[in-house]
């Protein structure tokens, strides 16, 4: 594309749309974006949409029919039925399967044939095809669907988040996005927009707390990426440390945070996947947790928690246009940028490190995939519970003479660090040893900067 001219009134200039990136924008099969994708699981419905009736779903770019059958197992299915092409959405549920209502053609949760009742006796045409089908798995509310490559499977992934602490209660969610996926899950590696977007342009949407502009670091971890915002908040510093996970996971802490109060919570409040429908519309889909760890004062509203409904101000359009013209959220900011972003568009600046790691981490991805192999990350951990990093500290480490945005990378840096160095240790032990080591650094007064720190934190 030919350079544009730096002036004023430049509009006609720069009229013409660039296309997008497609590599990672787009989802169908057989792109290479597509292709990477199917190499993880994905959650697609929460529990509570799945009735009596089959249910059309459209998944990266695919349209399938998503049923319980009576004896209780979940099956995802090619629409179509393979005999003469009409819908399953009209299919007969049975104790084994469903039934095409058009000439009755029956099939298992996995594809198989299991009756071409219009066939003479003795036919053996059911055992020469199967009906195009993929894997389910269902955990705390959700249905997840893993369709890739059938002798590739990945391990499920059980997040430390969702059996810590004991007694933690997952509430599933599912939110319409009318946009590509990147762009929506992009937004948790932008941990800035958080005081600009949600207070300092628009009012306070969370907590004042959210209005102080924090010092920020990016920190690749065996999952992906780690968003880092450190706040002043008086005396005391805050850490909202995001998880970004590979593809398209992320974890967050509450909207309800009091930079005033001590905190330590080496867990999240929200842990969600950008599962795409299509190009141009993706779900929001995943769990808000509860527990008196990451929202000790319960603040966090269940009954707000469902089908587009959040506990958390801007994430929907359920309110009135005119209203989010005054004070947009997330999902404006996000849906506004266009059905596919275009980032050629962009100029990026150095608070977008975050979102150049996780495309660059992305494109890693898909090479690996097209080369022939198995995506390198993020880490597996087979049927184990895989360790996260998500984590919200408030400590007191008061303003010193001297550069204090310093003070806060380092504070942000070493106690992430903490959080990376503890992966190995039980999950019940993680948070403890985290927080000792913390105040044990606080008494040594280890956050007031060196050269080392200085190098540590621009390696």
């Amino acid at each position: 594309m030919a350079k544009i001219p730096i002036q004023p009134y430049s509009g006609y200039l720069k009229s013409q749309t660039p296309d997008e990136d497609s590599t990672l924008t787009l989802v169908g099969p057989g792109t290479p974006g597509g292709e990477y994708l199917r190499r993880f699981w994905h959650p697609i419905a929460m529990v509570s949409e799945l009735k009596d009736v089959p249910m059309p779903i459209r998944v990266l770019g695919e349209d399938l029919i998503l049923f319980r059958d009576k004896s209780g197992r979940v099956g995802l299915v090619h629409k179509h039925c393979s005999h003469r092409g009409t819908s399953l959405e009209y299919g007969i549920i049975g104790q084994r399967g469903i039934r095409c209502a058009y000439h009755g053609w029956a099939y298992d949760v996995d594809g198989t044939v299991l009756d071409t009742p219009s066939e003479p006796a003795g036919s053996r045409l059911k055992e020469s095809l199967c009906h195009g089908a993929y894997r389910t798995h269902e955990s705390h509310g959700l249905i997840f669907t893993y369709m890739g490559p059938p002798d590739q499977v990945p391990d499920f992934p059980v997040y430390d988040t969702t059996v810590w602490p004991e007694g933690t209660e997952l509430v599933p969610l599912k939110l319409d996005m009318p946009c590509n996926w990147l762009q929506a899950h992009e937004n948790a590696a932008d941990p800035v927009h958080t005081a600009y977007l949600h207070s300092i342009v628009t009012g306070v949407q969370f907590t004042p707390s959210f209005a102080a502009l924090p010092v920020l670091e990016f920190k690749e971890t065996p999952l992906g990426l780690l968003s880092i915002a450190t706040r002043r908040c008086g005396d005391n510093l805050w850490i909202r440390a995001s998880d970004v996970i590979l593809p398209n996971v992320a974890q967050f802490g509450t909207g309800f945070v009091d930079g005033d109060k001590e905190k330590f919570a080496l867990t999240a409040a929200f842990t969600r996947w950008i599962t795409p429908v299509d190009d141009t519309h993706c779900w929001y889909i995943g769990w808000r947790q509860f527990n008196p760890v990451i929202d000790p004062r319960n603040e966090g509203r269940k009954q707000d928690i469902g089908r587009n409904r959040i506990d958390l101000m801007g994430q929907t359009d359920e309110r009135p246009y005119a209203e989010r013209q005054k004070s947009p959220g997330d999902w404006d900011a996000i849906v506004a940028q266009g059905k596919i972003a275009v980032r050629s568009r962009e100029h990026l600046s150095w608070t977008d490190k975050g979102v150049a790691i996780l495309r660059r981490q992305l494109r890693t991805g898909i090479k690996e995939v097209q080369a022939g192999g198995r995506p390198s990350a993020p880490q597996t951990y087979g049927t184990g519970v895989v360790p996260t990093y998500n984590n919200e500290t408030i400590l007191a480490v008061p303003q010193v003479d001297g550069d204090d945005k310093a003070v806060m990378q380092n504070f942000g840096h070493k106690v992430c660090e903490a959080a990376l160095a503890s992966a190995h240790l039980p999950v019940g032990e993680r948070q403890a040893h985290v927080e000792r080591a913390v105040r044990q650094m606080q008494k040594d007064g280890a956050f007031q900067v060196t050269s080392k720190d200085k190098e540590d934190m621009n390696a």
